[in-house]
């Protein structure tokens, strides 16, 4: 069934005997992001596939050809023209970074390298983004705000990088990385041990020069500065945010076991999995390769836990822990859901499947068990997770779940419906019976 086939009529999920076979997730944004920018940076044609279907790609696509690469994309591949390390031009106007999200940084680092001033505009003013901006100033960079424009410049001398960053610093690997690419002379990182970033894998598979060396305490990272890249052809790894509706459709569906293929590996992603696996769930990580590697869920007895505020899930993406609970043996209380539309829409919907849930100052407790009446019709409106959430429950539960917007989840995972029938999942439009 093509999901493009009912753009806006309901689509009910039933329930499966099993589900074997892979799954492939559309791309992760940040490493979308970082592939586009390393591709713009080499020399030669690059061919891009399974790039994120975020607007942040397409964001990101319109800047770098407002800096001088040619980006293009045919049949699902993104072509890019690059013109080299440091041979970006000079924006003629701000730089709109309205939609760029995770890549912002990265641009601020790799823009804040270059001997040219550059102004963004809608630039969120975010953590990490934060401290690539004192970064910047620290190190004799022009860092201006005028109005809600911010300018950036590199320092008349740049200097090679010598830093060492703690554990809560891995949003600024890449950034830091791609500011050391434009910057003369030979770059130093120093990150804690265990702590091997994906995004070193991409520059590697670009031909940068960096070499790692690691010993009991600490991971240390050299990169030669202003040395040339070669274009590549390259699949992104899939979004790890992604990867939590076929590991909790594996967990809680009798005698199955998927196999979701390259995720990309990177910890902030990761937490969903990290959270299922409290729950009891059978997660295993395959070998590592180019910052990515296949994860296998199979079907497990799951027991009722606390999911802690301090794993940094985000709010959107607790409907699918809410649904692997609600299988879960006893209760489940999930910290740092917060209050407000979301919770409401999502305690409708576990009501209107038979789970009980009771909400809790900042959260939610689920009572959960192994058989799930289902059989509800859930309003999911325009929340994509929501309805992938909901339709995963459905392939578990004693009668259909339905959605009545079958295409709320055609921009983040427009493959869906595909994906899991490859599986064995079973779909109908229309309202269950």
């Amino acid at each position: 069934m093509n999901q493009a086939s009912f753009p806006s009529t309901p689509l009910a999920a039933e329930r499966s005997p099993w589900l074997r076979g892979p799954v492939r997730l559309p791309g992760d944004p940040l490493f979308s992001a970082l592939a586009l920018i390393l591709a713009g940076m080499a020399r030669g044609e690059s061919v891009l596939e399974n790039l994120s279907r975020s607007p942040q790609t397409g964001a990101l696509a319109a800047l770098l050809a407002e800096l001088g690469v040619h980006v293009a994309e045919r049949a699902g591949r993104w072509h890019v023209q690059g013109i080299g390390v440091a041979s970006f031009l000079a924006p003629r106007q701000p730089l709109d970074m309205t939609q760029i999200g995770d890549a912002a940084p990265m641009l601020v680092g790799l823009l804040g390298a270059h001997d040219f001033a550059t102004e963004f505009k809608g630039l969120a003013q975010t953590p990490d983004v934060l401290a690539m901006l004192d970064f910047l100033l620290r190190n004799g960079g022009l860092v201006e705000h005028e109005g809600n424009l911010i300018r950036v410049r590199a320092p008349r001398f740049g200097i090679p990088l010598d830093l060492a960053l703690a554990e809560t610093g891995q949003g600024l690997v890449a950034p830091l990385l791609l500011h050391a690419l434009v910057t003369v002379g030979r770059s130093h990182l120093q990150l804690p041990a265990g702590l091997h970033h994906a995004s070193v894998d991409f520059l590697a598979a670009f031909g940068a020069r960096i070499g790692l060396r690691e010993d009991a305490d600490t991971l240390q990272v050299e990169l030669e500065g202003l040395a040339p890249l070669r274009a590549q052809a390259l699949e992104a790894p899939g979004d790890p945010h992604l990867a939590v509706y076929p590991a909790v459709a594996a967990a809680i569906a009798p005698n199955s076991e998927i196999t979701i293929s390259s995720v990309a590996l990177h910890p902030r992603g990761l937490a969903l999995l990290d959270a299922l696996a409290l729950l009891g769930a059978d997660v295993s990580i395959g070998e590592t390769r180019r910052g990515s590697a296949d994860i296998v869920v199979r079907h497990a007895s799951l027991t009722g836990t606390i999911i802690p505020a301090d794993l940094g899930v985000a709010s959107e993406d607790f409907p699918i822990l809410t649904v692997a609970a609600a299988f879960a043996s006893g209760e489940t209380l999930l910290d740092g859901l917060g209050e407000g539309v979301r919770r409401l829409a999502l305690t409708r919907a576990l009501r209107a499947n038979g789970v009980e849930c009771i909400e809790q100052p900042g959260g939610l407790l689920v009572r959960g068990r192994p058989r799930v009446p289902g059989g509800g019709n859930v309003l999911v409106r325009l929340d994509p997770k929501l309805a992938m959430a909901f339709l995963v429950l459905g392939m578990a539960a004693d009668r259909a779940v339905t959605i009545e917007n079958g295409a709320a989840m055609a921009e983040l995972f427009p493959d869906f419906v595909s994906a899991f029938e490859h599986v064995g999942a079973s779909f109908s439009t229309g309202l269950a019976a």
